[in-house]
């Protein structure tokens, strides 16, 4: 190549250097870069920096102003109300199984439901014949409980509630509600609740060392009303195991 191609071919190469960059107002020579995508994850994740969690605040007032609340992830206690949609504990099924099924007679009237692992009778009464479009069942369960359950004032308490009843009965108010009797030869204590929204409730309770019977009428008022006598009689026939 002659000495003048020479010179043309590196003034070419200047301009095409020069088309790629540019010069700042402080001489910096800004290089400028076509942005590339996110790189995919490496494989093994297990090689990534370990991160440490948040720690998550304990209650609401511990948050920084202006944080929306944070639901909690703590489960709900079960209900112990004997219900069908009663949440079972952890080995209740089981300690259910071991106690006997005591021997009563129930009236001809209640209809028997399906067995369920968590109590040890259940029956349904349907609103009579005569009864308004929309009435509903009243509901006769017997169940057994590990354990105390927490004494007869909070179970009057929590059954109160249920009926729409306000649950502040203390040990001095305790016998407006309850009466004694005895469930086949045991100590036991009845309770009588209506509730200002036309719900009612009969109960007794069956407390013994180490487990508690619960036997329980509820329903609408009118119902369960009618049935306090036929489940006072059912009360009265229970046998327990020998």
């Amino acid at each position: 190549m002659t000495t003048r191609g020479l010179i043309i071919s590196l003034a070419a190469s200047a301009a095409l250097l020069l088309a790629a960059c540019s010069r700042g107002g402080d001489g910096d020579i800004r290089v400028e870069h076509t942005p590339k995508e996110d790189a995919p994850p490496p494989a093994n994740m297990a090689d990534q920096p370990a991160v440490t969690p948040l720690p998550i605040p304990a209650s609401a007032d511990s948050l920084p102003p202006g944080h929306p609340p944070i639901a909690s992830t703590t489960p709900a206690a079960p209900s112990m109300s004997g219900g069908s949609s009663m949440t079972a504990l952890p080995g209740m099924t089981e300690f259910v199984a071991a106690n006997p099924t005591p021997k009563w007679s129930p009236p001809a009237d209640w209809v028997a439901d399906p067995p369920n692992p968590v109590r040890k009778g259940s029956w349904t009464i349907p609103p009579a014949s005569n009864a308004p479009a929309g009435a509903q069942p009243a509901e006769i369960s017997v169940n057994v409980f590990q354990g105390q359950l927490g004494g007869l004032l909070a179970n009057v308490n929590r059954w109160r509630g249920q009926v729409g009843l306000d649950p502040t009965l203390t040990d001095a108010t305790l016998a407006t509600c309850v009466a004694s009797l005895t469930i086949g030869g045991l100590p036991a204590q009845l309770i009588t609740l209506d509730g200002p929204d036309g719900r009612s409730l009969e109960g007794a309770f069956v407390f013994l060392p180490d487990r508690v019977w619960s036997f329980r009428l509820t329903g609408p008022t009118p119902v369960v009303t009618a049935q306090r006598p036929a489940f006072r009689a059912f009360l009265d026939s229970v046998q327990w195991p020998n």
